[in-house]
């Protein structure tokens, strides 16, 4: 009872955390932000894989049917943060800029044998931005110069809960319940060149709310006693959530304040994964993913010039040299993968950037041999399809800790 209120509190500290801006890419004044990588920090160094990756020794929040993998006498709490350094070239300009923050936090634990559980705390989406240009407006039929800045802040994170049953050894099933929320506000300020003239203030700010549904299997195939393959898949329906939404807007020196009830969605989503693995040795795996972006109701919230279907690729590897080797270096667990996507946005220019991502990852053992501490370095290119639009590159470091107890173990007395 006292572990589950511990982390019920660490849970509700973890939420203000997570909220924190992590980013400071001009492309999230677009759609809702930035997309969140929602895997734990072993599987970001394999490139983010985890549809069709089974194993006990690590929490994978990407298929749901992957929690029954757990051991039957075993509790796992498994916790990232991370830090980012973004550069942003856009034509003769260009910055860099650093973020840090809560990444997730998540455990995992059995019921019974053959059906495991999973709760975690983990983002969706991030926004953060400020800039500015020389700008022109209309004030009282007069043409008024001055400096406009752009800026917008939050985010939406999941509060989830999974369920997942091994009906039959090879097969496993599962679901996720997930909660959403968060906060995301735009803002736009224009100051006059003269002291004369007004500025202007205009923000939006909507207060998001509601449930997704995450469905999983996955089903393995013994190739030799050492040897599997697993098929992973996921499907998650088209979800619609709701929230209050807030429109300040400029009326000459004053401003029009207006409330209403705001009604959006989240795409449907299909996840396919197949993963190889040599016991103890060896995994490697791929990974596709397709949103369908362009169905969603998104109801011209922040800048929208439309949303565009994505694909996501990831491919990964994990390598051991030998699990029960006395040497510290040959226990480690050495971690790279690849990924691509097309961006769900479109921008200012009409444009969409393509993102390639480069990722390596260790897995250090603790003195129990059951905990570790892991590490991810990703590079990751964001390139438009116009030259007009920006360019954007950046270093992403998520240093984890997975904390693996036997707490459902009885002890015998002597």
């Amino acid at each position: 009872m006292k572990r589950i209120v511990m982390f019920a509190w660490l849970m509700l500290g973890a939420t203000s955390l997570v909220a924190q801006n992590q980013t400071k890419s001009p492309y999230t004044r677009y759609g809702y932000g930035k997309l969140a990588d929602p895997s734990v920090v072993s599987l970001k160094g394999m490139g983010g894989i985890g549809y069709g990756v089974r194993n006990s020794q690590m929490i994978n929040t990407l298929n749901p049917a992957a929690y029954s993998a757990v051991d039957s006498m075993t509790f796992m709490l498994d916790i990232g943060v991370n830090m980012t350094v973004g550069n942003y070239k856009d034509g003769a300009l260009s910055a860099s800029k650093t973020t840090a923050g809560l990444d997730y936090l998540a455990i995992q634990f059995p019921l019974l044998r053959g059906l495991g559980m999973g709760v975690g705390l983990e983002p969706v989406s991030y926004v953060g931005y400020k800039y500015g240009q020389d700008a022109k407006v209309v004030q009282d039929e007069e043409t008024v110069t001055g400096y406009e800045t752009y800026s917008g802040t939050g985010g939406l994170n999941k509060i989830s809960s999974s369920l997942s049953y091994r009906i039959v050894k090879p097969l496993s099933l599962g679901v996720k319940v997930s909660y959403l929320f968060g906060t995301v506000a735009h803002g736009y300020v224009f100051t006059p060149a003269q002291t004369n003239d007004y500025s202007l203030t205009w923000s939006e700010t909507l207060q998001a709310s509601g449930f997704t549904y995450d469905f999983g299997l996955q089903y393995t195939q013994a190739l030799s006693k050492t040897k599997s393959l697993t098929l992973g898949l996921v499907y998650i329906p088209k979800t619609n959530f709701g929230g209050d939404y807030t429109d300040v807007k400029p009326s000459g020196t004053t401003s029009i304040d207006t409330t209403f009830n705001y009604k959006g969605s989240l795409p449907e989503t299909y996840g396919i994964g197949l993963t190889y693995n040599l016991r103890n040795r060896l995994t490697l795996g791929a990974d596709v993913q397709y949103q369908r972006w362009g169905e969603v109701e998104f109801n011209d919230f922040g800048d929208n010039n439309g949303l565009t279907d994505r694909l996501k690729i990831n491919a990964g590897v994990e390598y051991i040299p030998n699990v029960l080797s006395r040497s510290f270096g040959d226990r480690l667990r050495y971690r790279a993968g690849v990924s691509y996507a097309n961006s769900y946005i479109i921008d200012s220019n009409l444009s969409k950037y393509s993102e390639y991502g480069i990722y390596i990852g260790f897995g250090i053992p603790m003195v129990d041999r059951r905990s570790f501490v892991n590490i991810s370095m990703e590079y990751s290119r964001l390139t438009p399809q116009k030259t007009l639009s920006m360019n954007e590159s950046f270093f992403k470091f998520t240093l984890g800790y997975t904390f693996n107890e036997s707490w459902f173990r009885k002890r015998k007395l002597q």
